[in-house]
């Protein structure tokens, strides 16, 4: 028993020696100015005193949307657009250097600095302006299949070409019938109709999924019904929902993406919406084709002119019996060639996205873009965001401009700063290969000529990640301000270093209206 004591009383007191031990070590490791710093953390140093307020034209750098380091290094222009006829697929050459003056804000103490950042001018040469949308695209019918919770996360896209256009939207929720599902419908119809978006949500009308021609006969049919039929059959729900007015029918994804209406409409009316017609895109990856087939690609947006949707209305379930080929996009292919003699028309700006990895070199192209797809699937780009200069100078969105004699501004996706003297020597009218597999042939037919991709040492990117729009009252649809903020991410080895180097960079224009 005595042993036993000792024991204890020996372990107490050795435990208490090493909780002292860590206690002063702790204490002299906070205490110690020579210690490392700890790396910047994106996520938690806005937990901290904000108690104060950043000055109200630099508050937005401290929303989480951003993702900013507690320190930035900060620079800004005000963009004075001077609109007129512009050829915008030519590279602009401004004499002026787009970066000026550089401050280093800290974001968590009210963003001080030494100096007030400027925001020098800076005069742009930029198309007009699109007509503000005021329920003149009545004549455009659109659809899309899919479920509940993809359709909820893709409002905000849609909102940006969609709201106050007067096109209408037909929403099906793919998996309305699943069994224990428990979607408020009518409250999903409700926030698009919010953003005056002209949206019709439903459950799908096919409750069953039907047989195709390759199905075995002893097979369970699916319930509730494949999304891929229900995509197709999206003919169906749009001709119930079409007016004397409908012209077009147009078939989407969930993530097909117009940064306008305004060049979607001329584009459709080019074209005879009195005759049968069907337009769409090829996918720009030659091993899509290979796999699928040449059709119109759904994801980059097809589109049927109003005869021509009669047409296959009374065959489409009869379609989906006799077809091998499990994509909507493959039915409505077999089922226009069964029942009618049109063929597929080509329209090359709108963009199926079969890309993976980085698309930069797609998006600093200076393309003109009517849609895109796959931007939150096979790569990340917040396209809602970027397109936002359109409502300042329309078809602007990705015109490019030749800074000073090192920086490119793909606007609405980039700026990009190079190696001092490269840039007078890249021949921009090849796009540079920046995605997965653009060093073989399958990208070729749309894209080449390429140039190869560029190391970072040669090229520092800043991507927009984020956009405000002051105030939010607009004239004639052009609002009086747009903020966009192009992001350049200090590096992960930088922040576990913890080096002063260690912070985000951050260059915003500010559009004058």
């Amino acid at each position: 028993m005595l042993a036993h004591r000792c024991s204890a009383r020996t372990s107490s007191s050795i435990l208490l020696v090493f909780v002292l031990a860590i206690v002063f070590l702790t204490a002299r490791r906070v205490h110690n100015p020579r210690a490392p710093p700890p790396p910047p953390d994106r996520a938690t140093w806005r937990d901290g005193d904000m108690s104060k307020a950043c000055p109200q034209d630099l508050e937005f750098l401290r929303t989480k949307d951003l993702a900013l380091t507690q320190k930035i290094v900060y620079t800004r222009r005000c963009i004075r657009p001077v609109r007129g006829d512009v050829d915008r697929d030519v590279v602009a050459n401004v004499s002026s250097p787009l970066v000026t003056t550089k401050t280093i804000l800290n974001l968590a103490d009210g963003c001080s600095s030494a100096e007030p950042p400027p925001c020098e001018p800076l005069s742009l040469h930029v198309p007009p302006a699109y007509p503000k949308p005021e329920h003149q695209y009545q004549h455009l019918v659109f659809g899309v299949a899919s479920s509940y919770g993809r359709l909820q996360d893709a409002l905000p896209t849609f909102a940006h070409w969609l709201s106050g256009s007067g096109a209408a939207l037909i929403v099906v929720v793919a998996d309305a019938d699943q069994p224990d599902a428990n979607f408020d419908l009518a409250a999903l119809e409700a926030a698009y109709r919010n953003l005056s978006i002209d949206a019709t949500v439903i459950a799908p009308k096919l409750k069953t999924g039907l047989p195709r021609k390759d199905t075995p006969a002893n097979e369970p049919l699916p319930s509730p019904a494949p999304v891929e039929q229900l995509h197709f059959l999206l003919i169906r729900d749009m001709l119930e929902f079409a007016t004397p007015q409908t012209q077009w029918l147009g078939v989407l994804d969930d993530d097909t993406f117009f940064p306008s209406l305004h060049p979607l409409s001329g584009m459709l009316q080019q074209h005879n919406h009195s005759a049968p017609v069907w337009l769409g895109a090829l996918a720009d990856n030659l091993e899509s084709i290979r796999k699928w087939g040449y059709m119109s690609y759904g994801g980059a947006g097809v589109f049927l002119s109003m005869p021509l949707a009669r047409q296959l209305a009374p065959h489409l379930d009869s379609c989906i019996r006799k077809t091998t080929i499990i994509s909507g996009d493959g039915m409505l292919r077999d089922c226009i060639y069964l029942n009618t003699p049109t063929k597929l028309t080509v329209v090359p700006e709108l963009y199926q996205h079969d890309m993976r990895g980085d698309p930069a070199g797609f998006y600093e192209s200076g393309r003109r873009v009517l849609s895109v797809h796959h931007w939150k699937s096979w790569y990340n780009a917040p396209v809602d965001k970027m397109a936002a200069v359109v409502r300042v100078c329309g078809d602007c969105f990705l015109q490019r401009f030749r800074l000073g004699d090192d920086t490119l501004l793909a606007n609405g996706y980039s700026v990009s700063v190079y190696r001092a003297g490269l840039l007078p020597t890249l021949d921009l009218g090849r796009i540079e290969g920046t995605w997965g597999g653009w060093g073989g042939s399958d990208f070729d037919f749309v894209y080449a000529p390429f140039r190869p991709p560029l190391a970072p040492e040669d090229k520092k990117s800043y991507r927009l990640v984020g956009v405000a729009e002051e105030p939010a009252a607009t004239v004639n649809g052009v609002p009086a301000k747009l903020r966009q903020f192009y992001v350049h991410r200090t590096t992960t080895e930088e922040e576990k270093k913890g080096k002063d180097s260690a912070m985000d960079e951050v260059i915003e224009l500010v559009w004058e209206g």
